[in-house]
């Protein structure tokens, strides 16, 4: 067995759930996440998922718990699982990779990497920076193809073929294949990453006022 799969032992189920109700409710009180209401009481817990707490909204008259309307509501596996996936996607690591150290099908594996990432984005979607900002962009080439597992390009033993796109002048963007990323970093410590899908919308908002009294740098 990997090294990496010993660490969903060191993780209880208790302290898992202790963890997940810190951190949805850290910066709010406890309300019902379907009405909004604070008006609840502890309703037990479940059965079927021990440890996890449950909850009575009298506002809209629904049970709830510290999972509801969150990626891990109604999951068949343990938070021991989630938490484990979770850092191996903060390790950079591959939908495969993860299936072989969580002991999942590669296709769970998959989607559970698939929506830890858009998770992820969603809370970060509307963040905005403020003060001495400072922007930059890139061109990264979306397309693998003819390249080499290790990096590089790969051997044929022959002459290529040449039938690979042509790349027109200019700065890239979707439809050339060249999609540009621009990240905008706050001196105050937030960062922003955008992909646009043309360089020249972002290009526009540089040119405009600052508002707030921003100062960017590009």
């Amino acid at each position: 067995m990997p090294v990496l799969s010993y660490i969903h032992h060191l993780f209880n189920i208790d302290q898992c759930h202790a963890y997940i109700h810190t951190l949805r409710w850290k910066d709010r009180s406890l309300q019902c996440p379907r009405c909004q209401s604070q008006d609840i009481d502890p309703w037990g817990n479940y059965h079927y998922r021990p440890g996890c707490k449950r909850y009575w909204g009298n506002g809209c008259k629904r049970t709830f718990n510290d999972l509801t309307d969150t990626l891990l509501h109604q999951s068949k596996r343990s938070l021991a699982y989630w938490i484990l996936a979770t850092f191996l996607l903060c390790l950079s690591c591959s939908s495969r990779r993860s299936a072989r150290e969580l002991g999942v099908h590669s296709r769970t594996s998959y989607r559970w990497c698939w929506g830890l990432r858009n998770t992820a984005v969603s809370y970060e979607i509307d963040r905005q920076v403020a003060g001495t900002v400072e922007a930059d962009d890139l061109y990264h080439t979306a397309g693998q193809k003819g390249q080499a597992k290790q990096g590089g390009t790969k051997p044929l033993g022959r002459r290529p073929r040449g039938r690979r796109k042509k790349r027109e002048p200019g700065r890239g963007h979707y439809e050339k294949d060249r999609p540009a990323i621009i990240a905008w970093v706050s001196r105050q410590g937030p960062v922003v990453i955008q992909a646009p899908a043309s360089i020249m919308a972002s290009a526009t908002s540089l040119n405009e006022p600052p508002e707030n009294s921003t100062t960017r740098y590009h």
